[in-house]
């Protein structure tokens, strides 16, 4: 590994030079990430393909689209280590690969499988306008379903490199939508934020996560999102 190497990270910028298209390196743990070579893209995979077709009605039924496709770079595995799985790929606000999240779509036991990177980034920071509000959701899939603005934090912890970012970029608004199991969670987010000077929404989600509940009726929902002052939050904590 390249930290093993004490390689410097002027040095890593030069060595990223020669490594394949699309490549990222991880300057917290100095890590590759790159697709599997297994990769393909659903845009351009033939409508004939059976293997392509599976994985297609796998997404339509979560409410994925063609356009999705596209936006997110989706593909999947039908063989190697993420056989059998869709990719979603993430990419930093240059444009490199910087993580991604493969879900199985043929019942694997396994549910995810994800590169052995650091997820200190910023999941679809290419897709984020830092000057519009922003929505913190759970997964990939509750990101897509939300479609604007959101940012899946893939578990129930802000990462530094999205900590750091909310707090100095020029975003005011902050709606966090995570699952009803992580109340706890999001009320500690919330004040986190709240200290720094954003506006904060809870989202309540009714047992219902913003995938299984598609986009237009979430973004109804949202609509009845609750700023967050010192008083709300207590009320929040004392019902956990």
């Amino acid at each position: 590994m390249l930290k093993q190497l004490k390689t410097t990270r002027e040095q890593a910028q030069d060595i990223l030079k020669y490594l394949p298209k699309g490549s990222y390196i991880d300057y917290k743990g100095l890590s590759i990430v790159e697709l599997p070579k297994e990769f393909q893209p659903l845009y351009s995979a033939s409508t004939t393909s059976i293997i392509a077709n599976l994985v297609r009605k796998y997404l339509y039924d979560r409410g994925i689209t063609d356009n999705d496709f596209i936006k997110y770079n989706i593909g999947y595995c039908t063989d190697g280590d993420y056989g059998g799985r869709v990719i979603i790929p993430s990419y930093s606000g240059s444009g490199r690969l910087n993580f991604f999240v493969a879900r199985t779509y043929d019942g694997n036991y396994y549910k995810y499988k994800n590169p052995e990177a650091s997820k200190d980034i910023i999941f679809f920071e290419k897709l984020i306008n830092w000057n519009t509000p922003i929505v913190l959701c759970e997964g990939v899939f509750d990101a897509i379903a939300i479609r604007r603005n959101a940012i899946p934090i893939l578990g129930k912890s802000l990462s530094t490199s999205l900590y750091k970012k909310l707090i100095t970029s020029e975003v005011k608004d902050i709606y966090i939508a995570l699952d009803t199991d992580a109340r706890k969670a999001a009320m500690k987010i919330a004040e986190q934020l709240m200290n720094q000077g954003k506006r904060v929404f809870f989202v309540d989600l009714l047992d219902k996560d913003p995938s299984d509940m598609g986009f237009e009726y979430f973004t109804k929902h949202i609509q009845q999102a609750e700023e967050l002052d010192l008083t709300k939050m207590m009320l929040h904590k004392l019902d956990l």
